[in-house]
Order: structure tokens, then sequence, then C-alpha cells
């Protein structure tokens, strides 16, 4: 996934000044459990019988850790098609915002067999860590994106406002199959001019066109990484009412979430957007 400059000129690089505000991060506990999922059925698929039996996997480590509420699932569903192809794309973000998030650390080799019914048992092991908090969700912090599109054709611009309920701090990932980049704010390590002022500050009820930084106006453009099919990019909004910079070295939807989840509830907004990236040809 590459982010491609459309101009260049005029363009003058501004001496950064990082301020750390210090934020609670210890408001919740982390957990590692090691539980079974099962699924028993007579119809489904091997496919969708594992994938009932890690969603019982997970439902068990939350209650292994003290958590009773039902995991809530975002699904964001899209069809990508190619000349000869079509399938149905999910990205599953699994989530428990009353008052836990949970990661799969490690899934093992499932076991599989029939019962005297003749249904398929699938039975599945994980790893997994379950971030516990101390406060709820502050229902008056909300974000309002517009301007993003489902669909957008290879190189073009693509471009959105942002307004946040309250002041903060805002980081934007996308992900796709292939890779994971920080989009905002923007660093290149190699010219440093492209990079975005980091630690900026957002005010309440304030819109800000995206992109800010010059260098990538009219808008962002994502280079495909194939050219005979359609890829799917998600936007993960991350908003904070404290200043907590991104420092991971690796950077992946475990990492990603891992970073989230160590920010308290009551601290962080965080949004999702999924976009489908159609070739031209």
């Amino acid at each position: 996934m590459l982010i491609k400059v459309n101009t260049i000129t005029n363009i003058f690089f501004l001496l950064i000044v990082i301020f750390f505000c210090s934020t609670n991060v210890q408001a919740q506990r982390k957990i590692k459990v090691h539980v079974k999922g099962k699924s028993i059925s007579l119809d489904k698929t091997p496919k969708n019988a594992l994938k009932e039996a890690l969603k019982d996997a997970k439902e068990n480590a939350l209650k292994k850790a003290g958590i009773t509420e039902l995991i809530s699932v975002s699904r964001l569903l899209f069809e990508k098609s190619s000349i000869n192809d079509y399938k149905n794309h999910f990205d599953e973000i699994s989530s428990i915002e009353s008052n836990a998030n949970i990661i799969v650390d490690s899934i093992y080799t499932e076991k599989r067999n029939f019962d005297e019914f003749d249904n398929m048992v699938v039975i599945v092991e994980i790893d997994a860590t379950v971030y516990k908090y101390k406060k709820k969700k502050d229902p008056a912090l909300f974000l309002k994106i517009d301007g993003l599109k489902d669909v957008y054709y290879e190189n073009e611009d693509i471009s959105f406002s942002f307004i946040p309920s309250q002041n903060g701090y805002l980081s934007i990932f996308v992900l796709n199959e292939t890779e994971t980049i920080l989009l905002y704010p923007y660093e290149d390590m190699n010219q440093k001019y492209l990079s975005d002022v980091k630690n900026k500050f957002f005010n309440k009820n304030e819109k800000v066109n995206f992109p800010i930084h010059k260098a990538f106006k009219p808008g962002y453009v994502i280079e495909m990484e194939t050219e005979d099919k359609d890829e799917i990019s998600t936007f993960i909004f991350v908003f904070t009412k404290n200043n907590i910079p991104w420092i991971e070295n690796k950077i992946n939807r475990k990492t990603i979430l891992n970073w989230i989840y160590k920010i308290p509830l009551d601290q962080r907004e965080i949004h999702y957007r999924s976009i489908l990236l159609k070739n031209m040809n």
C-alpha cells in the first residue's frame, strides 16, 4: 500500500515540538487466558463451524476473565469482484465496548469428529488477552466523518472531513490484506518535509479537512497492490482525549489493537470505515 504525493512545491517543513500529556493507561487489567471453544452442527461447512468454535472460545475467554457481557462483532461486508471472480469479504472486529476488549493471541489446530447423531463437532483452543476496564465509554465522546465513499477507483483522490465532539488527538490507520500504514500523522523517514506535524490538537466541534498536509492535496491516493483484482482497505480512526502517540516499531492489525486496548474506554473513541478499491481494467 503506497500513499502517493500529488504536489510537493512550496512546502515548508516546520520544527515539531513534541508534548506528551500524562494519561492513566493503568485504568484496566490485562488478563491472559487459555480456553477451548466448541461448535456442534449438522449442516455447517468446516470453515463456518471453525468460526463458530472460535466465537465460543472468545466468549469462554471473557467468562474466564470475569466478563459476563456478550461479544458484539462489527462485520464489514463488501463484494469483491474481478473478471471471473465474485466473493464476499468479511472483516470482523470483536469488542466488548461495555467494559472489556479481547485479542486472540494464538489459535491451535482444531479437532474434528462426529457424534452419535452425525453432527460435526469442532473443538479449538486459543490463547487470548482480555483487557478489563474500570470505567465505561464516555457517551459524550464521538466522531463525525463525512466524505468517505464506499467505492473508489484506482488513483482516485480520497478526502474526507473530521469533527470531534471533544478536544483531543487523532490517529488514522489503513489496513488491507497485505499491508498496514499509519495514514495520519504520516511520517516519511527519508523525506521529512512530507511528514505530518505530530501531536496536533483538535478542537471540539471544529471541522478539519483531510488530507491536512499540502503535499497530499487534493486527496490521498492509495496504489493498489495487484492489477487484476479489487481490494478492500479499512480505515481505523482513533481519537483520544490525551496525547498518546503511536511509538511501536511494528505496525499490523494486532499491534494496533493492543495499542488501542491499552487506552481506557472513557478516554478514546474508535471509528471503522471500509472502502472498496476497484481496478480500472
